[in-house]
């Protein structure tokens, strides 16, 4: 199975609900199931933005979660990605008959704003079909999209199954 490591919240983020979509600088023609892993890292940035982004430090807080109590270094759940959708600048237009051609930030809600870059030129992942697993699964990830080692897909087809 195919996995995707990501710096906490925004890991946690998906597995609640807020964050349908993940947004990467690169493409894949990978769709499908997608395990999603909290990498290790705690960077400056990603705590700046879990304490004083009003979203999602409203999200995080409902769930008695705050950045220091994340999980980190492990699997959390599965996913599908349905699709890849570049993000349309200001210069792209709306039109009725493709409205599903470019990811538009303007009709995002203000959280997925916020859980995401959505920089004209980056990818949006369309994340459906959310499972969270209730106990992490430690494993090291890596970066760009990696296969579970067999001993973890085995774990968490069984946490799924429960």
């Amino acid at each position: 199975m195919k996995a995707l490591s990501l710096i906490q919240p925004y890991a946690t983020l998906i597995m609640l609900g807020y964050k349908q979509f993940e947004t990467r600088s690169w493409n894949t023609s990978h769709c499908g199931p997608l395990a999603i892993h909290a990498s290790v890292g705690k960077p400056k940035w990603a705590r700046e933005v879990a304490e004083t982004d009003p979203h999602i430090k409203a999200a995080l807080a409902e769930h008695g979660l705050t950045f220091d109590t994340l999980p980190r270094g492990a699997v959390l759940g599965v996913c599908k990605l349905m699709s890849t959708l570049p993000i349309a600048g200001p210069d792209t237009y709306l039109k009725n008959d493709e409205p599903h051609m470019f990811c538009h930030p303007e009709q995002l809600t203000p959280m997925e704003f916020a859980a995401g870059d959505y920089t004209p030129g980056r990818y949006a992942w369309k994340l459906e079909a959310v499972e969270a697993i209730v106990h992490p699964i430690a494993c090291k990830g890596a970066l760009s999209l990696w296969e579970l080692p067999g001993p973890v897909f085995n774990t968490l087809h069984i946490a799924l199954s429960v």
